[in-house]
C-alpha cells in the first residue's frame, strides 16, 4: 500500500513540476499571433461574366474566402461574356501594384495584362481556364482530362457505340479543350460524332443549336453539352420536340439551376462540375500565404530567387465531381448558405 502510495505522489509531484514549468514558459508565438498585425490584404477578382449563372459558384468561393481570411476582394471585368472590358480593366489596375490579382483566362485576349502583372511583380493567379504560360500559377479543371471524364460517362450510360451531337463554347480555352478530351477517347469506340455547334454559353442559343441537331440528326442517340448553358438547352430542345426523358443519353457540364431540374426529371444522365467555390477559395489562400506566411521563402534552395527557382507550383487541378438523381438535391443552391460579406464587392 505505500509503494503505490509513493508512486502516486511521485507522478502528482512531476506532473505539478511540468504545470509550473508551462506556467513560467514564454508562449509559443503561433501563426495567428506571428501575423495579427499584418493589415487586411486587397485583392482584385478581374474577369467576364461576373454577372452569369455559371459565376454564381465563383462569387460563394470569393465571398467564403473573404470571410475566413479577412480579406477584400473587390471584382470588375464585365457582367456578359466579353472579355474586352475584362481586359481592359486588368491592365488598368496594374500601375495601382495590388497585393494580388485572380483571373480567369477563357479568351487569350486577357494575357497582355496577365503578362504585365507578372512582370510588374504582381503575384497572379488563373482559374478555371489555363492560358499557356502565362501567369504564376493555374487552379481549376485539367480541361483536357475532363473531356476524357465526360466521354467515359458516355459510355458508362450510352454503351460502346452509337451517334453523338455536341454543343460548347467553341474558342473559350477550357471548352475547347474538354473537346479535344472527349474526342480522344471516343476515337477508340464505336461513338461518331455526326454533328456539332457553337452554344455561346448561352442558354437561348444553346436551344436553338440542339433543336437544329436534333432536327437534321434524327437517328441521334447521344448528347453531349460541354458548357453551363448546354445543359438546359439540350433538355429543353427535347421537351420542345416532344422527345421522353431517357429517349437519349445526355451528359452535360457544370451546375446551374435550371439544368438541375432537368437531372431530376430524367432528361440528363449526368454532369460533371468543378470544385468551383473550393477553386476561388485556393486562389486567395495563396494570395494569403504569399502575401503574409512567407510563400517565397519555402525552403527548395539556400536562395529561391538567387536560383532562379519558382516556388508556384505549375498546376493546382481540382477534378470534377459527378451530379446524378442520387446527389441531384445537395447542389441546389437554394439548399446552401448565401456567405454574404461587405468584403467582397
Amino acid at each position: 500500500m505505500k509503494k503505490k502510495m509513493f508512486s502516486v505522489l511521485l507522478v502528482c509531484s512531476i506532473a505539478a513540476l511540468i504545470f509550473m514549468a508551462c506556467s513560467e514558459a514564454k508562449p509559443v508565438e503561433t501563426t495567428a499571433t506571428a501575423t495579427a498585425e499584418v493589415p487586411r490584404q486587397t485583392y482584385y477578382y478581374i474577369a467576364p461574366g461576373l454577372g452569369q449563372p455559371y459565376c454564381y459558384d465563383m462569387h460563394l468561393g470569393f465571398k467564403y474566402a473573404a470571410e475566413q481570411f479577412n480579406c477584400e476582394i473587390i471584382q470588375q471585368g464585365g457582367d456578359d461574356w466579353n472579355s474586352t472590358p475584362a481586359a481592359q480593366a486588368l491592365e488598368q489596375i496594374i500601375p495601382r501594384k495590388p497585393a494580388g490579382i485572380i483571373t480567369v483566362a477563357w479568351d487569350p485576349a486577357m494575357n497582355p495584362g496577365i503578362i504585365k502583372a507578372q512582370e510588374a511583380g504582381i503575384p497572379i493567379i488563373l482559374v478555371e481556364a489555363e492560358s499557356g504560360e502565362f501567369g504564376d500559377l493555374y487552379i481549376g479543371l485539367d480541361n483536357v482530362d475532363a473531356g476524357r471524364e465526360t466521354a467515359e460517362l458516355l459510355l458508362q450510360y450510352g454503351g460502346n457505340s452509337g451517334k453523338l451531337l455536341v454543343i460548347g463554347n467553341w474558342g473559350s480555352t477550357n471548352i475547347d479543350q474538354k473537346f479535344i478530351g472527349l474526342k480522344e477517347i471516343l476515337a477508340g469506340t464505336g461513338w461518331q460524332i455526326v454533328g456539332d455547334q457553337d452554344s455561346d454559353a448561352d442558354a437561348e442559343t444553346s436551344l436553338r443549336a440542339a433543336k437544329d441537331l436534333l432536327n437534321l440528326h434524327p437517328d441521334a442517340t447521344a448528347f453531349v453539352g460541354l458548357d453551363s448553358a448546354c445543359g438546359a438547352g439540350i433538355a429543353t430542345a427535347m421537351e420542345e420536340l416532344g422527345m421522353a426523358p431517357g429517349s437519349l443519353t445526355v451528359i452535360c457540364a457544370d451546375r446551374e439551376d435550371a439544368m438541375l431540374e432537368f437531372i431530376k426529371s430524367g432528361y440528363i444522365n449526368a454532369a460533371l462540375t468543378n470544385r468551383t467555390a473550393m477553386m476561388c477559395y485556393l486562389a486567395v489562400q495563396f494570395l494569403e500565404n504569399i502575401t503574409k506566411y512567407g510563400f517565397f521563402d519555402i525552403p527548395i534552395t539556400a536562395n529561391n530567387n538567387a536560383a532562379g527557382i519558382s516556388v508556384y507550383p505549375k498546376q493546382v487541378y481540382t477534378g470534377n465531381v459527378i451530379i446524378t438523381k442520387d446527389n441531384v438535391n445537395d447542389f441546389d443552391h437554394n439548399q446552401m448558405d448565401s456567405y454574404d460579406t461587405p468584403l467582397y464587392h
